[in-house]
């Protein structure tokens, strides 16, 4: 699928800190809620290609290193992705490995926002029920 090539490529981008690809992949109002957020203090996603700018700030100072290994695409409609996977992630105080669940909404052809569920069950329940 469409989306789905595009959101490879964000992952791809992230891996990479590639903050260029990422805005050029992302829409203007695009807005990312992660686990980084909350831990930064953060309540608000982050919006905009600013926030996309603040995310990787963040993150480097948040995490030694972290990973995303999206494993199963699942699209919900024709703008979104339910994408399950996993973090592995260093910090100062250890080691995360957990598993994951974005949720990716793709307008035209760029990411309008995604959304981070540490809790992929409960993103299941969300998304899969809703039919």
């Amino acid at each position: 699928a469409r989306g789905e090539r595009l959101i490879r490529q964000a992952y791809r981008a992230f891996a990479e800190r590639d903050l260029e690809t990422l805005i050029a992949l992302a829409d203007a109002d695009v807005e990312v809620s992660t686990v980084t957020g909350l831990l930064s203090g953060r309540t608000e996603p982050y919006r905009g290609y600013s926030g996309l700018e603040e995310y990787m700030a963040d993150l480097a100072s948040t995490w030694k290193r972290i990973e995303l290994q999206p494993q199963q695409f699942n699209p919900l409609d024709e703008e979104r992705v339910l994408v399950f996977g996993r973090v592995r992630a260093w910090h100062e105080r250890g080691f995360l490995d957990s598993s994951n669940a974005w949720l990716w909404t793709i307008r035209g052809d760029k990411v309008a926002s995604v959304q981070v569920f540490a809790d992929p069950s409960e993103a299941r329940r969300a998304f899969t029920d809703e039919g």
